[in-house]
């Protein structure tokens, strides 16, 4: 693929990879493996030696996130032009006559009230058709970033300004798990992919996001490996040192030490082979560590899985 070409110390119209990252919604790590397998996004040097970006590739690959995330591969999407991806785009939009991007609408709103009824009578019913209809409807990734995550949000809201107790929080969260878990064992189970291993850290409860992160990974064709809440770190390495097992996923909660959480995610790296990948997600104040992926967000997730099984 050659080197990049080197620019000048004046960075006007350049940015970071950090930077792109941001920008685009696409993980640092995913941006170097499309790099190294098909030459986008491609740097430039500045005289220093680091590696810029310019802004105007922002767009496309909003539009590769965007693609990925309605199912393309990314061997498809990175290499595919800016017209294509805007046509396909488009079309999706056309076809749901939704908003672009992950705005509510007024179906969603409607539906996230309803719920939140359901959990104030603790209607287990009424919440579990709630989300099976929901599902159907929007299909995983939007039932899941559109509903699922702002509903979380809202019932830890209520729980922590008195509205809700802590045993109509925890009602909540086991529905969603154990529906959650329905729809992407039966997958995995299917599954021919790479094996993934999911797991929080020593003192972490809270697995309701990885049991997201485990719909987005069986939808790829890969295969579960859910060690779920306070897991011991020598069993995430004995577990991660399986055949075929491509990654681990830690979860964490935005409430979680961060001292204890550097820790044993840094004894976690420490411990498993360098070409070992190791994500984490769920709590934007943990601090970059090392050789360890950080995820922002669930969409950025989506496509981190899609990229992952297509490795």
């Amino acid at each position: 693929m050659g080197h990049p070409m080197t620019i000048s110390n004046d960075e006007t119209g350049y940015i970071s990879i950090g930077g792109l990252s941001k920008a685009s919604g696409i993980a640092v790590e995913t941006l170097r493996n499309w790099e190294r397998r098909y030459g986008f996004p491609k740097p430039v040097r500045r005289e220093s030696g680091h590696r810029r970006y310019p802004w105007d590739i922002v767009q496309r690959l909003r539009l590769i996130r965007e693609v990925i995330e309605l199912g393309y591969k990314p061997s498809y999407a990175v290499l595919a032009n800016e017209e294509e991806l805007e046509e396909i785009v488009h079309d999706a939009r056309r076809a749901t006559q939704a908003p672009p991007g992950p705005l509510f609408s007024s179906d969603h709103e409607t539906e996230l009230l309803r719920w939140l009824e359901f959990v104030e009578r603790l209607d287990a019913v009424g919440l579990e058709l709630g989300f099976s209809r929901a599902w159907s409807q929007y299909g995983a990734f939007h039932f899941i970033t559109n509903c699922v995550v702002p509903f979380f949000r809202e019932v830890g809201d209520r729980w922590e300004d008195g509205r809700y107790t802590v045993g109509q929080e925890h009602f909540a969260s086991e529905i969603a798990q154990n529906f959650l878990a329905g729809q992407w064992r039966p997958l995995s189970r299917q599954a021919r992919g790479g094996r993934v291993v999911l797991a929080n850290l020593p003192g972490e409860l809270h697995s309701l996001g990885l049991h997201m992160s485990a719909v987005f990974l069986a939808l790829n064709h890969l295969q579960v490996i859910f060690l779920g809440p306070n897991t011991p770190l020598e069993d995430i390495v004995r577990t991660a040192e399986e055949p075929r097992v491509l990654a681990v996923v830690i979860g964490m909660a935005a409430s979680s030490d961060l001292v204890t959480g550097l820790k044993h995610l840094r004894t976690l790296r420490e411990a498993l082979p360098q070409k070992s990948v190791i994500a984490v997600g769920g709590n934007d104040q943990l601090p970059e560590i090392e050789g360890v992926h950080q995820i922002e967000s669930l969409a950025v997730f989506a496509a981190w899985a899609a990229n992952l099984a297509d490795r």
